[in-house]
């Protein structure tokens, strides 16, 4: 997907919907267990105090702020690498948390956030690649609803993933959406309302 050139064909047009409405879900149904799990795991397997746990989720998304500043400050080609960049690392992140420490987490939290705010704004704003405005509030549409539904899927799947197995290892469930979004970036275009 290359600009508004390429979603303007049928074929383009269902593959760039099909890729926005896909890393919408992916991203955020992994995100939403992120900010719910890493607390957990902070307070009941790393010890640590409620004020810490506090700090360290203000970690992650004060982390995501600078990274999505930093996005709407740079160019399209350098936002694009960005993109793709933080989608792998984004992924890799999802794995770490399996095995953080009291002092790594702090590190893999502030590598999430980060990844969420390279990544994030520049799905929000894909409707800005096609090419009229009917088009764009139906992307729209598609977005809001992948949205809305991976904020009751991810958390549905997490519950049931806690229900069986321990926090640690429930990141690794939801690496795969992390694999995804990774997959996804590169034929993904950034598009010029992102800045």
């Amino acid at each position: 997907m290359r600009g508004r050139e390429k979603v303007s064909s049928a074929a383009g047009l269902v593959q760039a919907v099909a890729i926005i409405v896909t890393l919408t879900f992916s991203v955020r149904a992994s995100n939403n267990v992120l900010q719910t799990t890493v607390p957990l795991l902070a307070k009941f397997d790393l010890t640590y105090t409620q004020l810490e746990v506090g700090l360290l989720m203000a970690t992650m998304f004060a982390s995501a702020l600078v990274a999505a500043l930093v996005n709407s400050r740079v160019s399209i080609t350098a936002r694009r690498r960005l993109f793709i960049l933080f989608s792998a690392l984004y992924a890799l992140s999802l794995f770490t948390f399996t095995f953080s420490s009291r002092a790594s987490i702090l590190a893999y939290v502030s590598l999430a956030g980060m990844s969420y705010g390279f990544i994030f704004p520049n799905i929000m704003t894909s409707a800005e690649l096609f090419p009229d405005q009917r088009l764009r509030e139906r992307v729209i549409a598609a977005y809001t609803l992948a949205l809305a539904i991976s904020l009751i899927a991810g958390p549905a799947l997490e519950s049931l993933v806690l229900a069986h197995f321990p926090l640690r290892l429930s990141f690794l469930f939801f690496a795969p959406l992390g694999i995804i979004v990774a997959a996804l970036s590169p034929p993904s275009e950034v598009p010029e309302g992102a800045r």
